[in-house]
């Protein structure tokens, strides 16, 4: 297929009406309007009639009422939005996942192992953040309606349990610009979780502090458009109240900063450096024997080729929104779920841990009716004794009537060999823990690939460990990559 150049436009997601905001940051909704749906209940137990899924979720709350809104026209285009200045903590917003407690909500999350479908905690991050940023961008003065759209999901290591846990999800936003905000987000452990108990309003004294409870911590970018005219808008200043307020502000100017360097170093603008030429041809000196079958490759070598894996989906109304784009909790999902069958393939295994996904930049919509092309690649795995590697995942739309086909996100992930028990040894891998091949790339395409997966290893490597001692000072140490 041809491929054709576009400006970069933003990935729309979910966002529920300004009077659903309330009841939402308190507890779960509780539509009674929607037909064939009943109340949720604290204990999570409902039905739902006409349909054989178990279970309604309060994502699936945010999806109806996103469904249901109309795109109006501004009453008066031309008036510019009036702002107001709020705090982090109007924004603050938090839901339970009592995974653990309640079987019939883990019955919509549980994956064939056991463990909890990360994809799905990935749909449900996506649309917590967009709720948090329409909450913040909701002011009492009457304006043209809004439209939160996801620019981008800064990188965000995983520290989950084996075993399903019961989850708080929480967030607010910590920074913003003219139209754009910086969403940070929490998933925590709760030891002690009661069905009874109620999502609080307000963010806790120590929301920003790490502790042994921390499974997660990412955040989202958002962007606020007019939701007739595609205009970017003004959104709401912040109003910064104590020290770990400013802490927080300063980390997402410095994180931008950090972004715009790496963008200027990447290697789809500037060639590889001296030392990583010279280390890509001693992997061409070192292994050109197998090149051209000229010898079998060893069992624990593999090419980049040799892993490729595709799926195609047509994009279906029942994942969009308003503007007939998908979600963006539902492409990271598939990304993640064909990276993950792309591991158990490498690994003659499904036990495949994900440990990070990169930074992922959402560069133009994926509309309803269209076909998604994933293809995915292990680009980058050091083999034994290492137990990590390098997935990277290019999402495409094609424009079937138009023969076109164009890149909407690339996602790269970092997953790791475990044994059934979440137990890993330091003797040599078993048929429960298999060893990890080293890859080879093959052409200097392929080369460029495996050496921004070992950038990827490095800069993952370092972030990972200084989350650990955040957490507890031993656990750098302890965390064996």
């Amino acid at each position: 297929m041809k491929t054709k150049p576009n400006s970069i436009k933003f990935k729309a997601i979910t966002i529920p009406s300004i009077q659903k905001f309330h009841s939402f940051a308190n507890g779960l909704y509780r539509e009674a309007k929607t037909p064939g749906v009943e109340a949720i209940e604290n204990d999570y137990s409902h039905e739902k009639l006409f349909t054989v899924r178990p279970v309604s979720l309060w994502m699936d709350k945010l999806l109806e009422t996103e469904r249901s809104k109309e795109v109006k026209e501004s009453p008066n285009p031309t008036v510019e939005r009036q702002v107001v200045e709020k705090t982090m903590a109007d924004s603050y917003m938090e839901q339970y996942l009592p995974l653990k407690s309640s079987p019939q909500l883990l019955d919509e999350y549980i994956f064939f192992d056991g463990r909890v479908r990360l994809g799905k905690i990935l749909e449900d991050l996506d649309a917590l953040a967009g709720a948090i940023a329409y909450k913040h961008v909701d002011n009492p003065v009457d304006a043209p309606p809004v439209t939160i759209v996801t620019a981008s999901v800064d990188r965000l290591d995983l520290l989950l349990p084996n075993q399903p846990v019961d989850l708080k999800l929480s967030g607010h936003v910590a920074y913003v610009g003219k139209s754009s905000m910086e969403i940070f987000i929490k998933v925590e452990e709760m030891s002690d979780y009661k069905l009874s108990d109620k999502a609080s309003s307000s963010p806790p004294a120590d929301f920003t502090s790490f502790s042994a409870n921390t499974l997660l911590a990412t955040r989202f970018t958002m962007v606020a458009i007019d939701s007739a005219t595609l205009k970017s808008v003004k959104v709401n200043s912040l109003k910064l109240l104590s020290p770990a307020d400013h802490r927080l502000f300063r980390f997402a100017e410095d994180s931008k900063a950090r972004k715009r360097r790496a963008a200027e170093v990447s290697l789809s603008r500037t060639p590889p450096t001296q030392e990583e030429r010279l280390h890509i041809h001693d992997v061409y000196l070192k292994y050109s024997e197998y090149d051209d079958n000229k010898k079998p490759l060893p069992k624990d070598m593999a090419w980049i080729e040799d892993t490729k894996m595709e799926s195609n989906f047509i994009m279906q109304p029942q994942d969009r929104n308003i503007h007939n784009n998908i979600f963006g909790g539902y492409l990271m999902r598939r990304a993640y779920e064909l990276a993950f069958a792309d591991a158990s393939v490498f690994l003659k295994s499904r036990c495949a841990n994900l440990l990070s996904m990169d930074e992922v930049i959402f560069q133009r919509p994926v509309h309803v009716g269209s076909l998604l092309k994933l293809t995915s690649h292990i680009v980058y795995a050091e083999g034994y004794p290492h137990r990590s590697f390098q997935v990277r995942v290019v999402a495409e739309v094609a424009d079937i009537e138009k023969d076109l086909l164009e890149v909407t996100n690339v996602f790269y992930f970092t997953l790791s060999t475990r044994d059934p028990n979440g137990n890993r040894s330091d003797e040599h891998p078993n048929t429960e823990e298999p060893a990890v091949r080293r890859i080879l790339p093959h052409t200097y395409g392929e080369s460029m690939l495996w050496l921004e997966g070992k950038r990827r290893r490095t800069q993952g490597v370092r972030a990972r460990q200084a989350l650990m001692k955040l957490i507890t000072p031993e656990g750098a140490q302890n965390e064996n990559i």
